[in-house]
């Protein structure tokens, strides 16, 4: 069994009192942090799943660094909109992994190692942002989509983790910006390529908790500790919701069964 805890979105400025959508996010993330280390038990690893910070700059990165560098298991990254791949992988520390583009320094693509012998699972972590000027949804490269077809093992289940949602999840504005535009498409390949292998896929991006079972697949999103979107199925805009709790995510995963405990705790007011 894999032990995993999952956040994502914490969206660092480059100073302590940065204020994204009125939520003190250096606080916020303290406090996350702080909750994971009192858990009763010790996961394999962690991972983020993109907007790290709210601005791709070298001191927003610091500011993550010092935070996150506190968790006290191996912790991963997958890139957001907000993100830059190349300077998160500068700045931040990841754990034990194997790049599965190592010749593309614009893309974190990778298997992680952590805790691969400890139970037949595979976990990949997939780049899915676009140019920014085409706005905050996903697409996963042709390229890349087959980079990850070669590495998955017929034989082994297999999880995706990445910062868009690659099915709709039944709110016409996060529908219409914020998922993969080719996860159809990411979702028929791993099929090809590992028949019903696939447990989860674990995505960060629209500032929401939601679950969706489909077809034999576990979607699950986590909501982000710096504020929380409005997500009805007929909005055409969204909502911030800054004074949210703070969300994480505990997942365990064995090859036949997918489990995630959401944990929202009251944030301290900043």
């Amino acid at each position: 069994m894999l032990e995993i805890i999952h956040i994502s979105d914490t969206h660092f400025g480059p100073n302590r009192d940065e204020r994204i959508r009125g939520a003190q996010v250096y606080s916020r993330a303290q406090q996350l942090v702080a909750a994971i280390a009192e858990l009763p038990f010790s996961p394999d690893w962690i991972i983020h799943t993109g907007d790290v910070v709210n601005d791709p700059d070298p001191e927003a990165y610091e500011l993550a660094a010092e935070v996150l560098g506190e968790l006290k298991a191996p912790v991963y990254y997958a890139t957001g909109n907000h993100d830059d791949a190349a300077l998160l992988s500068a700045k931040m520390s990841l754990g034990s992994h194997t790049d599965l583009m190592p010749d593309q320094a614009d893309r974190l693509v990778y298997r992680i190692e952590s805790g691969r012998d400890a139970a037949p699972i595979d976990c990949f972590v997939i780049d899915g942002k676009v140019d920014e000027a085409e706005g905050p949804h996903g697409h996963i490269s042709e390229d890349q989509l087959a980079a990850l077809a070669s590495a998955i093992d017929p034989d082994r289940a297999f999880a995706l983790f990445l910062h868009y949602p690659l099915i709709p999840l039944d709110s016409a504005w996060i529908d219409q910006h914020l998922i993969t535009r080719n996860g159809e498409a990411v979702l028929a390949a791993v099929k090809r390529a590992a028949g019903d292998k696939l447990l989860g896929v674990f995505c960060g991006h629209v500032h929401r908790d939601m679950q969706v079972f489909r077809e034999g697949v576990m979607h699950s999103i986590v909501s982000s500790p710096a504020c929380e979107f409005s997500a009805g199925p007929d909005d055409e805009s969204c909502d911030f919701l800054p004074t949210a709790n703070l969300p994480f995510h505990h997942i365990s995963l064995s090859p036949d069964s997918v489990s995630v405990k959401a944990y929202h705790l009251a944030a301290d007011a900043t």
